[in-house]
């Protein structure tokens, strides 16, 4: 680990004094144990969000008399095929696309559909498409054409096992499994899209965030923020909106959709940074994310959320802090807790060790972008 820290320190020294301005230059090592280990981490699996990702689509045929309890208790039954899911997987790949930069792209197939006998629990769906997969496959999207109960969870997404490079799904088992809810006919051919969304973040190994530590583990997604928290919270403010909110800055820059240049590092002292919101296309010069190392476990995250696309539903734009605490042995287990999730121009938030000043937050010609100044007490 030590060694590849040593390594990353150096990229990360070159990347940040190439890509600001002299007043934001941000020299020294920046070898720290937080971020080795999530580039470690990363490297697990690859190229698992760059390219083409190819997906096979699978129903599985749900028994009435499933004894398993995460099922309605119904006859009522999803009559679509996989290629009709398929077909409404548009806008999850415009998603995907949108939000790497163009650097990563689901292709989803479909796939010949499976079933379950009465006495076998849903977990058994995702094995049996994951046996008939091919091997250029990556990942298998599975979808009950049952609906699961107002309690159970919706679904569930892994990365599987760690891989170097497009590594089959029957080796790795990287899956994304939901229950018919979303595809249902009271949808009108018009379905949500955001649990997909959010699952197929948790096949990039990207974890939950939340609002307090304290709801890791307790199924307590709530921060409006971040697709791998409350994905529906564009649709809690308006009905027709169909995808989630879009990705923090960490998980994008680990997954590759952002480079060195847009990204600063700072360990001591006072710094001024300028930063263009995390959804403008990287033709636009501009650093997305400014990392503070905390301890050998935590960095605090600082970017610009503006109040558009995928986040109309923020209805206005803002500065958010999140601390990043590596936890466990993959990215999934992160614990992302929002420390501020709308901190606007004039603001200020500490700790007592960090303080971020947020001077201006504005919008010119769609283009969003904010001022800010970091001080870390010695």
């Amino acid at each position: 680990m030590k060694l590849f820290g040593s390594m990353f320190a150096v990229a990360l020294t070159a990347a940040t004094i190439t890509g600001c301005s002299h007043e934001q230059q941000v020299t020294g090592n920046f070898d720290t144990e937080a971020m080795n280990t999530m580039m470690q981490t990363k490297s697990q699996f690859g190229d698992i969000a760059l390219g083409a990702d190819l997906w096979e689509v699978v129903i599985c045929q749900i028994p009435r008399d499933t004894t398993d309890s995460i099922f309605e208790p119904s006859d009522e039954r999803l009559n679509l095929s996989s290629a009709d899911i398929v077909n409404e997987l548009g806008p999850v790949v415009d998603y995907f696309v949108r939000w790497s930069n163009g650097r990563y792209s689901p292709k989803f197939t479909a796939a010949k559909e499976v079933s379950i006998s009465a006495d076998e629990k849903s977990d058994v769906c995702v094995d049996r498409a994951l046996d008939q997969s091919v091997n250029s496959t990556r990942g298998v999207l599975v979808i009950a054409n049952a609906q699961h109960t107002e309690t159970a969870v919706g679904g569930w997404g892994r990365p599987g096992s760690s891989c170097a490079e497009s590594c089959s799904a029957r080796l790795t088992h990287r899956a994304v499994y939901i229950g018919a809810s979303d595809f249902m006919p009271y949808w009108k051919g018009n379905p949500p899209l955001d649990l997909i969304e959010h699952e197929m973040g948790h096949a990039l190994d990207w974890p939950h965030s939340s609002t307090s530590v304290d709801n890791f583990g307790n199924g307590v997604y709530d921060s409006d923020i971040d697709v791998m928290s409350n994905s529906a919270a564009p649709r809690d403010i308006n009905s027709d909106a169909r995808n989630a909110p879009g990705a923090l800055g960490i998980n994008m820059y680990l997954a590759g959709w952002l480079d060195g240049i847009n990204v600063a590092f700072l360990e001591n002292g006072t710094k001024s940074f300028e930063l263009v919101a995390t959804n403008t296309e990287l033709v636009v010069d501009g650093l997305r994310l400014v990392l503070v190392p905390l301890n050998n476990s935590t960095v605090i995250s600082i970017e610009v959320i503006g109040a558009s696309g995928d986040n109309r539903h923020l209805l206005h734009d803002r500065v958010v802090i999140h601390q990043i605490e590596v936890a466990g042995e993959t990215g999934f287990e992160r614990r992302q807790t929002v420390l501020d999730a709308d901190l606007l121009a004039g603001k200020s938030w500490s700790d007592g060790k960090v303080e971020i000043k947020v001077k201006q937050v504005v919008t010119t010609n769609s283009l969003t972008t904010a001022k800010i100044e970091v001080r870390i007490a010695s």
